[in-house]
């Protein structure tokens, strides 16, 4: 047996218990634990031995916090753009996307519209934004609240 298969083997029903306590979704959970090796398996760092389980635990409940925050910020954009299609009466979803992303191109920096499209259409999460852009995940955070902000100013004045 690998190193690696005797610390999945190890820490594993543990980890996977975090993140069931956090997320209250099996599914969810079982996806983060597994997110967690395979992004050690893919950098190809085995913490040492006696840091395996603090770093393990750690992996998780930060995964567990950016699935959250990802939850989080879903539901505001849903909210925004779904539940109040107030702003465009009788249009689809397709010109509703459509309207949005022409605000996008028209009215946000470059920057915030490159971060805008990694986080909502690639689903990425606001550390791999942050490694993708070379910008710290405040930055993204910060970006996204804002775009967030003119997109939902922008809509509530259209719709009256």
């Amino acid at each position: 047996m690998t190193e690696f298969e005797e610390m999945y083997r190890r820490h594993y029903a543990q980890m996977y218990r975090l993140a069931r306590v956090m997320l209250y979704d099996p599914q969810e959970s079982k996806d983060v634990v597994s997110d967690v090796f395979a992004r050690l398996l893919r950098d190809g760092r085995i913490p040492a031995k006696e840091k395996t389980e603090g770093y393990l635990m750690t992996a998780v409940r930060n995964r567990c916090r950016d699935v959250l925050a990802h939850k989080s910020v879903r539901k505001r954009v849903e909210k925004l753009f779904l539940q109040d299609s107030t702003y465009i009466s009788s249009s689809s979803d397709d010109d509703r996307l459509e309207r949005l992303m022409q605000f996008i191109d028209a009215e946000l920096s470059p920057l915030s519209q490159q971060i805008f499209r990694l986080r909502f259409l690639r689903e990425m999460t606001y550390e791999e934004v942050a490694q993708q852009m070379g910008v710290s995940k405040v930055t993204v955070y910060n970006h996204l609240s804002h775009s967030l902000r003119r997109i939902r100013e922008h809509f509530k004045t259209s719709k009256r």
